[in-house]
């Protein structure tokens, strides 16, 4: 059988006791259930409920300034990758012309080396 009541705490009859007991009246609830609800919201369990709420909404914070710290860090990776395009094209043309005069200074030496010998 389903009752409505809860344990009353105290027997002073305040206007928020009697407020109370007038929406647990409404309520088609059974004791059990009451009984769960008053033993959640009792201090120690509140300050369980409080310290986990604070701690899940800190963690939250935490992953979204990771989260926007990594979107940053990937348009400024883009934005350098972009930026550096044109000095590597002119530095794999200045490796290509490094080349070709090591080629012909090696050329020349040899040149002069067979100069001096005859």
């Amino acid at each position: 059988m389903k009752t409505n009541t809860l344990p009353v705490i105290s027997k002073k009859k305040t206007l928020s006791n009697m407020a109370e007991q007038a929406v647990i009246d409404m309520l088609p609830v059974d004791q059990k259930t009451l009984q769960r609800a008053v033993k959640i919201l009792e201090p120690k369990n509140l300050k369980l409920i409080v310290l986990a709420t604070v701690g899940g909404t800190a963690l939250i914070s935490v992953l979204t300034t990771i989260g926007r710290d990594s979107v940053y860090k990937a348009a400024v990776a883009h934005e350098m990758k972009k930026q550096l395009e044109p000095l590597k094209k002119k530095l794999n043309e200045l490796e290509a012309q490094n080349t070709v005069l090591y080629q012909q200074n090696k050329e020349l030496s040899e040149m002069i080396k067979s100069l001096k010998q005859n």
